[in-house]
């Protein structure tokens, strides 16, 4: 054996070609046996996109397996991360064990799985919960999830400037609610990305490859984003003093309007790799920055409550346009890596 072979601890097998056209090549029996083939068993081959072959005996489910942790003294935030970041990286059974579990780590652990899609407390002790994932990986593609992501966000603009149009709380209380299941999809597609990334399983029902599932993770983070920003201005109309006058509002609500359609642009751009319409938006979004500078300075003498609301709230429309911009440049460049 080469040199260069027993870096890569490579095991040669010669190609036989059978009847007129089936190749065939033998499997090393170490593997073989330690995955439990036998004669009959059915192995699958994944194409990858470098020209190499992926080839496992379960079609590509590996489990993470079990992680454990020790929770003993932490509770609120840091469980909490604890427990998102253990599930972003692909763990499908989490353990969670301390002496005596308390009601408020009962509490947060809870509220947890009911944030994170597809996991469910399958065992309860006083010194143990389990939390699995029950998910089948192929069931919804990380492309599917990013689109799934997009109409709850197109819903969350949409009433957002219905909100800001009359100061109405319900539907900015209804705006805010939204923002969780956001946060949930998010999870999800970090997740999504980590599976293919450790175990090169792209979903039969996506076409996507290593390169477009990264795409797709980062285009998320900037949705997610743009989410955070539309319930912040929902949290403005629900707790502002003082009613920001019309014609100032009147003028929000149209730029707003204008980031919101820039947002649907990129995403159109994005999953289209339509280069053009990228560049329309980012050049759009330049002129977003200059409108709102002229809404602020008049505002500058009103009540000071009404001039802090405007403040934060044009900051908001102007980063959801900032996102809006970003995914249009990642359009960009997705469009240049197929």
């Amino acid at each position: 054996m080469s040199d260069e072979n027993k870096k890569t601890n490579a095991e040669i097998r010669k190609v036989q070609i059978t009847g007129k056209s089936t190749f065939v090549v033998s499997l090393p029996k170490k593997w073989a046996v330690s995955v439990g083939i036998k004669s009959g068993s059915i192995v699958h081959m994944h194409p990858q996109e470098d020209g190499t072959l992926l080839l496992t005996s379960n079609g590509g489910v590996m489990s993470q397996g079990l992680k454990t942790l020790t929770i003993d003294g932490r509770s609120g935030e840091p469980l909490i991360r604890d427990i998102i970041a253990t599930y972003v990286a692909g763990y499908r059974v989490i353990e969670l064990k301390a002496k005596n579990i308390t009601l408020e780590q009962r509490k947060n652990i809870t509220a947890i799985v009911k944030k994170l899609i597809g996991i469910e407390i399958i065992e309860e002790t006083h010194e143990k919960i389990v939390i699995q994932d029950i998910s089948n990986p192929g069931d919804m593609p990380i492309d599917m999830s990013f689109r799934r992501m997009h109409i709850k966000v197109q819903w969350m603009l949409d009433n957002t400037i219905k909100a800001m149009k009359i100061w109405d709380v319900p539907i900015a209380s209804e705006v805010i609610r939204q923002d969780d299941e956001i946060d949930r999809l998010h999870l999800l597609i970090s997740k999504q990305f980590m599976d293919i990334l450790l175990h090169s399983r792209i979903s039969e029902k996506s076409e996507l490859g290593l390169t477009g599932a990264f795409y797709y993770r980062l285009a998320s983070d900037q949705l997610e984003r743009v989410s955070d920003h539309a319930g912040k201005i929902a949290s403005i109309i629900l707790e502002s003093r003082e009613k920001i006058p019309d014609a100032i509002l009147d003028q929000m609500v149209r730029i707003n309007t204008t980031s919101y359609k820039l947002v649907n642009d990129s995403v159109n751009s994005f999953t289209k790799c339509n280069v053009e319409l990228a560049n329309r938006v980012i050049e759009e979004h330049k002129k977003i920055g200059e409108e709102l500078r002229r809404i602020r300075h008049p505002a500058s003498t009103l009540d000071p409550d009404a001039v802090m609301s405007i403040g934060l709230m044009a900051d908001s429309v102007k980063r959801i346009g900032d996102y809006a911009a970003n995914i249009a440049e990642l359009s960009i460049d997705f469009s240049k890596s197929i």
